[in-house]
């Protein structure tokens, strides 16, 4: 499961950041975001596409960029938004 979460983040990320999508094949599943591109714009953008994906939702003090920084961190939050919804 964590791999097919991972590759569909990889999908979104590069879609939100359609103009560093060359970069993006750097991008490692521990670099910062930030580093590619990713501020509070491009945040938003990339957490809609998340909760539209994956079917969840979170509340606003959950959507600290903190929670956001790589693709692992990502991944592990998705994850674990899903087991709580189950």
């Amino acid at each position: 499961m964590a791999q097919e979460i991972r590759d569909k983040v990889l999908v979104m990320l590069k879609e939100v950041l359609a103009e560093e999508g060359e970069r993006l094949e750097e991008l490692g599943p521990d670099d910062d975001l930030s580093g590619f591109g990713v501020n509070s714009m491009t945040f938003i953008r990339l957490v809609l596409a998340l909760e539209m994906e994956f079917g969840v939702s979170w509340d606003d003090d959950d959507l600290q960029f903190q929670n956001f920084t790589t693709v692992n961190s990502i991944v592990r939050y998705v994850e674990r938004s899903l087991a709580e919804s189950a």
